[in-house]
């Protein structure tokens, strides 16, 4: 008896491919298990940091002979001005809080408006004509003595 439908041509396909997957999942799981496979991957892991280290370190001496920063010094450059920024920002803050609490809002008194009139006195005088000035005393000469 065939357990596939004839109205489901892709039903051989899946299952197919479902026991295809279960049998390697199978293979991979009881390989992975064995200590040969550990300690090979143990090795490779290995191998490829020191390759890495190696690499890092050549390239920190390349740097260096061609005068450039490596990565090492970007990072202490960074670490050094997140702390400069840090104690700037604090100074800051000290500032601000120097002014606040003493003259805090509840005490100050509020500002004073700007005085856009004029008093009586002040707006007669700027509407009169100013008096002409005085006439200038011609310099005399001194004598010498």
């Amino acid at each position: 008896m065939n357990k596939f439908s004839p109205l489901d041509p892709m039903a051989m396909w899946r299952e197919f491919t479902a026991q295809w997957e279960k049998s390697t999942n199978e293979f991979a799981n009881e390989t992975m298990a064995s200590d040969p496979f550990r300690q090979g991957m143990h090795g490779g892991m290995n191998a490829s940091l020191t390759a890495q280290k190696g690499l890092g370190d050549l390239m920190a001496r390349y740097l260096t002979l061609l005068n450039l920063p490596t990565r090492a010094d970007i990072q202490a450059l960074g670490e050094q001005l997140q702390r400069i920024d840090d104690h700037l920002a604090n100074i800051s803050r000290a500032m601000e809080g120097g002014r606040g609490p003493a003259t805090s809002a509840a005490t100050a008194a509020p500002p004073k408006p700007r005085r856009t009139k004029q008093p009586p006195q002040a707006a007669a005088a700027a509407k009169a004509p100013a008096p002409p000035p005085a006439p200038k005393r011609p310099a005399r000469k001194r004598s010498a003595r």
